[in-house]
């Protein structure tokens, strides 16, 4: 059964809407960036991981399908042309998805973590616009956090890592001048990773993920809004 994910709809609509305000003004004068400083971001959204929640553990339970993330991003101009402009940097982000699969005291959770260089490519009024692409690290494990703070006990129970993408689009809102923009931006990225198949890596450990729970990877589909300066 085919799922499609409310959150590619959601973020797709936004962008729509605001492409076809921008079409409609076409006629006015195009205000390009012209400064050489970098564009920084941070952003916190939402996020759908479908081959997460398809794995089975043998003692029952499933992953949460939609998540958390957090994630910050650096770039800076290196090419000009045709009234846009491409951009080079890095993503480092952060997401989780919880879960009702029972290890020891509490539920496990699923953690991943990613450090992709990446391009920006910037276009429309004000550049407001942006396709966004990556390639690099991702790293993921799925832990026992128990405990409350200052107390806490993790245990872990498995990690992978592998080489990974995403693509994705940006809008920002109005906001500054074209030489400092800043203000609101809405973002929204698909990863591609695979992790392999996941299992209880430690033989002493109680049966949980078992030998075999199924195989890990994308796509994730990311929603995020957050605050962009330059």
């Amino acid at each position: 059964m085919n799922r499609i994910p409310r959150l590619a709809g959601l973020g797709a609509f936004a962008c729509g809407a605001l492409l076809a305000s921008d079409v409609a003004r076409a006629d006015e004068e195009i205000e390009w960036v012209t400064t050489s400083r970098g564009r920084y971001e941070v952003a916190i959204g939402a996020h759908s991981w479908p081959g997460l929640a398809d794995l089975q553990p043998p003692g029952g339970g499933s992953f949460d399908e939609v998540g958390v993330n957090l994630s910050f991003a650096a770039h800076w101009p290196v090419w000009r042309f045709a009234g846009s402009e491409l951009l080079a940097g890095v993503d480092l982000g952060l997401f989780s998805n919880e879960s009702d699969i029972r290890f020891l005291s509490d539920d496990v959770i699923a953690r991943n973590g990613y450090l992709v260089p990446s391009i920006k490519w910037m276009f429309g009024r004000r550049h407001r616009y942006s396709i966004d692409a990556g390639v690099g690290y991702y790293l993921l494990d799925i832990a026992e956090v128990a405990g409350e703070y200052p107390a806490i006990f993790e245990t872990q129970l498995w990690e992978e890592s592998s080489v990974g993408a995403y693509i994705g689009g940006t809008v920002d809102f109005a906001g500054g001048s074209p030489t400092r923009s800043h203000g609101i931006m809405l973002s929204f990225k698909i990863h591609f990773v695979d992790f392999g198949a996941v299992n209880d890596e430690e033989a002493g450990f109680p049966a949980t993920l078992g030998q075999d729970a199924g195989d890990l990877k994308g796509p994730v589909h990311m929603l995020q809004i957050g605050y962009r300066w330059r």
